[in-house]
């Protein structure tokens, strides 16, 4: 019959110590933020929403306000499409695997955040012209 291979044999050694704890508890995971470092799917998809979400309102507005302070109105007028840049650091994570499903919802907090506010935005002022 066939063997089995003796570098696939276990050691019998009965002082080491298993990997694992009994109850399915990693050993680094006890604390208050243990549940972020389980990897849950929807930890992503929520940390990474909200990230996009503020991103889309934060980034821009505070560039706007830094360029007024160190330069004034007209000249932070020309600079403000530069904050454009800034939408490179969600596609630089997209590339790798470990942070691509986070990135991903970034990027859906981010388009939705701008579709929302132009949305919203559309409709006030649909409104305030039909009513005068």
């Amino acid at each position: 019959m066939t063997e089995r291979p003796t570098d696939l044999d276990v050691d019998s050694d009965p002082d080491v110590e298993a990997d694992h704890d009994p109850e399915g508890e990693s050993p680094g995971s006890n604390g208050l933020w243990a549940w972020l470092h389980d990897s849950h799917p929807t930890v992503a998809a929520l940390v990474g929403f909200y990230i996009g979400l503020a991103y889309a309102i934060l980034v821009p507005g505070t560039w706007g306000a830094l360029l007024t302070w160190v330069a004034g109105q007209e000249r932070a007028e020309e600079l403000f499409p530069w904050v454009a840049l800034t939408l490179l650091v969600p596609l630089a994570l997209l590339i790798p695997r470990k942070t691509r499903r986070l990135a991903q919802f970034v990027w859906l907090g981010i388009i939705l955040t701008v579709l929302v506010v132009v949305g919203v935005g559309a409709l006030v002022f649909w409104i305030l012209l039909k009513t005068g």
